[in-house]
């Protein structure tokens, strides 16, 4: 595994697509740029570089990824980050099996950063794509999460495995958990991720309050400063309440599985940008894995994928504002909320789980590597 954003405890690098790999008996590496301290991290053999700060030189560090992947010496190596894929062409021309994992849509990504001036970002977009084709083009094999990239990429003629990012099932909760009066938001806090939003609901669950008596938990990173400011300009009125819970940073994948196992709700939503809606956003059936009834913004990545009946609640882009009454008043009947996150639990159990495509990932992998 190569990544150079990534951490080695991400939940789909390591913990999913590692795990299943190791499982079906294949020895696992992580190389990565991190100025952290991990041990081995579930059962993989951790290799850290240091991790500049700037992003340029970030991108320019694939060079002694690529050498120190070579000193690895795999029989296949999975790059996860598509702004080093460029070193595919220099793994492969040395007899290497170069696979790609495109997590996501990264030409419109990479375009809509808001360190990428207005004016550039066609031309930013261009020029990613380009890059990004090259190297798929470089590889011998590509996993995608999405549809999206199937495709924008399937003319390459590489050879592609679709590989949802769905919950494990040994995480869905054999029953509905005992639940608090909670609800939350897990991931990193940004303007396209509605963060100020989320956090100025905390007004509601103050003292007389439609939510009076619920608490808050907003868990996850405060993506650049300049949004900071307007996160904690939000709950400035609310630090050190007891309905609230912001850390402003990540916590470990197994805290965060039992903070969403605790919640009745869990709020994913999301401006509907270009990027954005082509995404399937992951959390939405972790919290149904758990028995946590998602509170959604409709994208039309979902079209024909998952719907009401499947347990979620979608609500329309602009309508964040009515989440509160829209808890308050399905909190009013325990029964129909029981029914409704009984339904999440059902609808992973046999859909949308990590194992309906990831029980097929070793056998591709050991094909494009020539080792079946």
């Amino acid at each position: 595994m190569i990544a150079s954003t990534h951490p080695p405890t991400d939940a789909r690098v390591a913990y999913k697509e590692a795990g299943t790999l190791i499982d079906a008996g294949h020895r696992v590496s992580f190389l990565g740029l991190d100025n952290g301290e991990y041990p081995s991290h579930n059962r993989m053999e951790v290799h850290l570089l240091p991790r500049p700060k700037n992003r340029f030189l970030r991108v320019l560090k694939g060079k002694k990824l690529a050498r120190k992947a070579l000193e690895i010496d795999a029989d296949a190596y999975i790059i996860h980050d598509t702004e080093v894929l460029y070193i595919a062409k220099h793994l492969a021309v040395r007899g290497k099996t170069v696979i790609h994992d495109a997590h996501e849509p990264y030409p419109d990504f990479l375009a809509e950063k808001p360190w990428v001036p207005h004016i550039f970002k066609n031309i930013t977009r261009k020029l990613a794509a380009r890059a990004e084709w090259r190297g798929v083009k470089a590889c011998q094999g590509l996993i995608v999460a999405m549809e999206a990239n199937v495709e924008r990429l399937k003319d390459t003629g590489t050879p592609i495995f679709v590989l949802h990012n769905y919950p494990r099932l040994q995480d869905v909760a054999e029953k509905v958990p005992d639940k608090d009066n909670s609800v939350i938001y897990v991931g990193g806090l940004m303007e396209v991720r509605r963060g100020v939003e989320i956090l100025s609901m905390a007004d509601k669950f103050s003292p007389g309050e439609i939510l009076d008596g619920w608490r808050l938990d907003v868990i996850g990173p405060v993506h650049y400063n300049e949004y900071r400011r307007e996160c904690m300009e939000a709950v400035k009125d609310h630090v050190d309440a007891e309905y609230l819970d912001f850390p402003g940073e990540r916590k470990p994948y197994h805290e965060v599985l039992a903070m969403m196992e605790k919640a009745r709700f869990g709020l994913s939503l999301i401006v509907p940008t270009r990027n954005y809606s082509q995404v399937i956003s992951t959390k939405v059936f972790d919290y149904m894995a758990k028995g946590t009834i998602p509170i959604a913004t409709w994208l039309s990545a979902y079209e024909g994928l998952i719907s009401d009946a499947d347990g979620p609640i979608f609500i329309k882009a602009g309508d964040e504002d009515k989440v509160p009454q829209i808890i308050a008043d399905l909190a009013r009947d325990e029964s129909s909320m029981r029914q409704r996150a009984e339904t999440c639990l059902k609808s992973v159990r046999e859909k949308f789980n990590w194992e309906a495509d990831a029980q097929h990932l070793p056998e591709f992998l050991e094909r494009i590597a020539g080792k079946e």
